[in-house]
């Protein structure tokens, strides 16, 4: 991945968008206001508005459908596929394929340009064309879903876990209220907290010995917890629900893995039938019963045999 190259970049000056629920979220519009982007929304109902970018998306998800464990676009096309036996791809893995995918694109002849999206670039100024991000981080960390929460003596807690900033303990008790604390849901073991003043403090696990976890991996333990016993869970207990709900997973893949290769050793097996060997079809004969028939025969080592 690191051999892959991916020139375009920016800060664009204005994001066409549909009328999908994340694109009217509070983190997405004000982190397009702090940078200046302009957000267009498309017409209700003119899907023809998004021609473009909703034909790259179906290319790109034509692609995905090649992958194992796809749902396709619709069940009539799923058929009886069973996607969650043939699914083999980590998130992880998927993003580091789509990234390929994307970068395949822009090195592709594009028809209608009569060159590679990246050429296209290129010629109209590349790198050198518009605003470039200076601060990745900050940017993407902008963009990020946040909730509020009330910073206390013991730090921020979030989907009941606490976290903690040496940098919290200059600002307990001076008026704060309640901050954003900005969190990627696919990794909560650090979060970012803006203050009133615009500040961003990184914020990491108060008991740095737990895990990384995503948001689904959380929800879930909660919600096991709430059905079977009621109330809240603890910090302890909700890592511990973690990692067993982990194992058991890593369990059942190592199931699926030998299944599938124990299933591609068979699959490679000779399907012709084994030769015929008469020799294990004999058996012996009982010579001493008097019902078996019997039939003359010469004695070639008779001296009396006529020539």
């Amino acid at each position: 991945m690191e051999e892959v190259v991916w020139p375009t970049a920016g800060i664009p000056k204005a994001i066409h968008v549909d009328n999908a629920q994340e694109f009217h979220s509070d983190a997405f519009r004000m982190a397009c206001e702090d940078w200046g982007i302009a957000v267009e929304y498309r017409p209700l109902g003119g899907k023809h508005y998004g021609g473009h970018v909703e034909r790259l998306i179906g290319t790109t998800m034509g692609a995905v459908h090649v992958l194992p464990g796809t749902t396709q676009s619709s069940i009539v096309e799923k058929g009886d596929y069973d996607s969650e036996k043939h699914a083999a791809l980590t998130l992880t893995e998927f993003e580091d394929w789509l990234h390929l995918e994307i970068c395949r694109y822009h090195n592709t002849v594009h028809e209608a340009l009569g060159r590679t999206p990246l050429a296209a670039w290129a010629d109209m100024g590349g790198d050198t064309a518009g605003r470039q991000v200076v601060d990745v981080d900050a940017f993407r960390t902008s963009f990020l879903p946040f909730e509020r929460r009330q910073l206390g003596r013991t730090g921020i807690t979030l989907f009941g876990v606490n976290y903690w900033s040496d940098v919290f303990a200059s600002l307990v008790g001076r008026g704060q209220g309640k901050v954003q604390v900005k969190y990627d849901p696919r990794d909560l073991s650090q979060v970012w907290v803006v203050t009133s003043d615009g500040r961003v403090i990184p914020a990491r696990y108060r008991d740095l010995s737990h895990p990384r976890i995503s948001l689904w991996e959380s929800r879930r333990a909660r919600k096991d917890w709430q059905e079977k016993h009621g109330g809240r869970i603890n910090e302890r207990v909700l890592f511990q629900l973690i990692d067993a709900q982990r194992q058991l997973a890593e369990a059942a893949r190592q199931t699926t893995r030998i299944a599938r290769l124990e299933n591609e050793r068979d699959a490679r097996l000779p399907r012709h039938q084994p030769r015929r060997d008469p020799s294990r079809e004999m058996f012996a004969i009982d010579t001493g019963n008097p019902d078996l028939p019997t039939y003359e025969i010469d004695e070639f080592n008779d001296l009396r045999r006529k020539n």
